[in-house]
């Protein structure tokens, strides 16, 4: 198996997959091992998850880093994302903390209502106990 299928993220892999109930911790180490080539986007899921999930999800993402490495930017839409990382000037590193943080953000009143429902809380609890399969 090539590496790059090897590293893609894969919900049948919860290694590897994200899901509604995994913490911002979990969500980070899992962007953080995730595939992400330098200036490359055919089969990046980072930008996948950028372009599918943060950018119909929220009006932008925003970029932290410090100063001598161009500090914070702000994108407005996936296209200007796309093109400062196909371009090099927007690190993987980078991207990989801004996607998770977006993540987040997003998962997190899933997440909560997960924990805080009963009702909510024993479907999950069924979900977690059946076997996933490729």
């Amino acid at each position: 198996m090539d590496l790059e299928i090897a590293s893609k993220m894969s919900k049948s892999i919860p290694e590897t997959s994200i899901f509604v109930h995994d913490s911002y911790e979990e969500i980070k180490s899992k962007i953080e091992k995730a595939y992400c080539p330098p200036r490359i986007v055919k089969g990046n899921p980072v930008l996948e998850y950028a372009k599918y999930i943060i950018f119909r999800k929220m009006k932008s993402l925003y970029i932290h880093r410090p100063s001598k490495y161009g500090g914070d930017i702000e994108y407005w839409s996936y296209e200007e994302l796309e093109k400062d990382y196909v371009e090099g000037r927007l690190h993987p590193a980078d991207l990989k903390n801004a996607v998770a943080e977006a993540l987040n953000q997003i998962i997190k009143p899933i997440r909560e209502h997960f924990e805080r429902d009963p009702h909510a809380r024993r479907l999950y609890e069924f979900v977690k106990t059946q076997e996933i399969t490729r």
